[in-house]
């Protein structure tokens, strides 16, 4: 697999009433495409900072990234970005949520909308097409978010939390939707998670951050050896439990 993504001595710095606060540290690492990707570590450590650096809504203090090659100096069309919230608007329908990126880039033509209905169609949602938010469960409603997200066909997904909002039970299920839904679209994805089990169930890799300034501890490659993976069946695996205590005691000895 060819490298989509490389970030490349990344650090970030920024004033508070303190003076300089250093929040990210010389961070290098590359991601493959068609991976999954989580990154971990303590609070305040940078995690969500640098999502926004990669995605070019905050600007980074040093450093490089690229996308395909390519040096990115701003917001990228390449990227799609999952928030905490799904972000639905609830005056709007699933479908005219859903076609609302294409809306902003100008690109909501015929072709445009039956990719976004036949998307709709594969994963459970065209029925409630011209339904409302409001009237749609929260995991429905995260899946509608993605199909927004993929309908501009970015190829690297980032989501900050983007489960965080849901309870227990629908966090789950959702999460196994929507790995198994960019499997299928082959989306590379980054994740930022303080879910230890969320990180091991859905990644190829693991990439745990030291406290402010945040840096790479270390980067855990996940391998089930399981035929179909999901995470629901990732967390059946005696494996789960090993990476887990793992990640933990990374974690609590995080300096």
């Amino acid at each position: 697999m060819e490298t989509v993504l490389e970030v490349k001595n990344i650090s970030k710095k920024y004033q508070n009433k303190e003076g300089e606060v250093l929040a990210l540290k010389n961070v290098n690492f590359r991601v493959k495409e068609g991976e999954f990707l989580s990154i971990i570590g303590p609070s305040g450590c940078g995690k969500s900072t640098l999502l926004s650096i990669i995605a070019g809504l905050e600007e980074k203090t040093t450093g490089e990234i690229y996308i395909e090659g390519e040096k990115i100096t701003k917001i990228s069309p390449k990227i799609g970005y999952m928030l905490q919230r799904d972000c639905l608007l609830e005056w709007r329908t699933i479908l005219s949520n859903t076609m609302f990126g294409l809306e902003i880039k100008g690109k909501k033509d015929k072709e445009s909308k039956e990719y976004v209905e036949g998307l709709l169609k594969k994963y459970n949602l065209y029925e409630f097409r011209n339904k409302y938010p409001s009237e749609l469960s929260g995991g429905m409603r995260q899946r509608a978010a993605l199909i927004r997200t993929l309908a501009v066909k970015p190829k690297i997904l980032l989501l900050d939390e983007a489960f965080s909002a849901l309870d227990y039970q629908t966090r789950i299920m959702v999460t196994n939707d929507i790995y198994e839904i960019l499997r299928k679209e082959k989306i590379t994805a980054i994740i930022v998670t303080h879910d230890i089990s969320e990180a091991i169930s859905m990644s190829d890799r693991i990439l745990v951050l030291s406290k402010r300034p945040g840096t790479i501890k270390d980067i855990h490659k996940i391998n089930f050896d399981i035929e179909n993976r999901t995470p629901l069946t990732t967390r059946e695996s005696p494996k789960f439990s090993i990476y887990f205590n793992t990640l933990w005691k990374e974690l609590g000895s995080n300096e």
